[in-house]
């Protein structure tokens, strides 16, 4: 009985500690395989745009504390070349270290009556006593002495009246539900009544199955490996810029001076073909207003006639053209920084420029870009071509451009 007790209560105090949450600290690496890589950003247990941690390529690891060891917990990884487009993500996830264990009820024992040796008195409650074969024959009281008589034959007959209820008279109380009378002493499953004519002898109690308590696995650490490579993806995306261009021109066009300003508006597909991680072909679109300032008109008189708010005056000096121009782009990109290369050529429509009202010619092209953000940036462009309109590669005009802009990228 002690040993159980205290097996019991071993299970009541311990059970509760191994139901709880306990607390692990997971800690995830990676490698930096790219050196073109200038920013990773990372995520714990989901993908909200809002909840991203930024961090740059230094940053190769992340230690989370606090979190359930009974759950898996999973690292979403990204990175990126510009700190503005990002890969898709990378998954690691750490099994939990603790399995949840079902909380088992804890049901007591039902206690087991032994019989103390060398004692015959009787275990159940509220059961009498029944007397030796010497003390029954003696007559206590008129009514008890047939009963005497009637034990006899049940002594011999206990194992056909074991499950039978006796009843000495209607007086007295009954004896049991089982009754067993016999030279030894053995205890019933339900109720036990020792009926004994001698001393009864000590019964050594069956050995009761102790179980021992088997101590859950735990789960080693898991150790995060690499994170899969991302499947590389289109690096492609538009800008749409505006600017203005200072325009030079040798020999000039008849009746017009060498310096024009132009205004317009641009459109860049980047990326359009992907040669590398940082190579990439696309196609610049630009559509400008072109006016050409006539020779005797010059540029001071122009601002002066402006700042009057005489721009009457100020248009009727200029002869008014729209110029278009597309050019095939080589598209370098170094993290924040862009640099692009290509050549191009373009048509200029004026109903005043020369007696074909239009011009056409080649050029070559360069821009240098930087990317504040995702969207916003900032660059500079420079054109240097020949109007082939005027006159062969050998004597036709050339021209050359300088161009300032600012870019929505999306």
């Amino acid at each position: 009985m002690r040993i159980k007790f205290i097996a019991l209560l071993a299970a009541l105090v311990l059970l509760p500690a191994v139901l709880f949450a306990v607390p692990v600290v997971v800690t995830w690496e990676w490698l930096l395989e790219d050196p073109m890589v200038t920013t990773f950003r990372y995520q714990v247990n989901g993908e909200d745009d809002d909840k991203w941690t930024v961090v740059d390529s230094s940053v190769t690891s992340y230690t989370e504390r606090g979190l359930d060891g009974t759950l898996a917990h999973t690292l979403y990884l990204q990175q990126s070349y510009d700190g503005i487009h990002f890969s898709g993500s990378a998954i690691s996830v750490a099994e939990p270290m603790f399995p949840a264990i079902e909380e088992m009820p804890v049901i007591a024992e039902e206690p087991v009556v032994v019989a103390e040796p060398e004692t015959a008195a009787p275990v159940a409650e509220e059961m009498p006593v029944v007397a030796s074969a010497q003390e029954i024959a003696l007559p206590v009281e008129e009514e008890v002495i047939p009963v005497a008589e009637e034990i006899a034959p049940v002594t011999e007959e206990v194992v056909a009246v074991a499950e039978e209820e006796v009843v000495v008279a209607e007086e007295v109380v009954p004896v049991a539900e089982e009754v067993i009378a016999s030279e030894e002493i053995a205890p019933i499953a339900e109720e036990p009544v020792i009926v004994a004519e001698q001393a009864a002898e000590p019964v050594e109690p069956a050995p009761e199955a102790v179980v021992a308590a088997q101590p859950e696995p735990v789960a080693a650490p898991v150790e995060p490996g690499e994170p899969p490579k991302a499947k590389d993806e289109s690096r492609y995306y538009t800008t749409i810029s505006l600017g203005g261009t200072v325009n030079w021109q040798d020999p000039a066009l008849s009746s017009y001076g060498r310096f024009n300003l132009q205004a317009g508006v641009g459109l860049q597909l980047n990326n359009l073909m992907t040669f590398n991680k940082s190579l990439g072909l696309g196609v610049d679109v630009d559509l400008m207003y072109s006016p050409y300032k006539a020779s005797t008109y010059g540029w001071r008189t122009a601002a002066q006639d402006v700042f009057k708010f005489d721009f009457a005056t100020a248009f009727g000096n200029l002869d008014h053209a729209l110029t278009i121009s597309v050019a095939p782009m080589l598209n370098m990109e170094f993290g924040k920084v862009a640099f692009d290369l290509g050549v191009g050529g373009f048509f200029t429509y004026g109903s005043s420029l020369t007696a074909d009202k239009m011009l056409y010619g080649a050029f070559a092209k360069a821009a240098l870009e930087y990317k504040f953000n995702k969207s916003f940036s900032m660059g500079v462009s420079g054109k240097y071509g020949f109007i082939l309109s005027e006159g062969d590669l050998s004597s036709a005009p050339q021209f050359a451009e300088g161009t300032v802009y600012m870019g929505f990228s999306f």
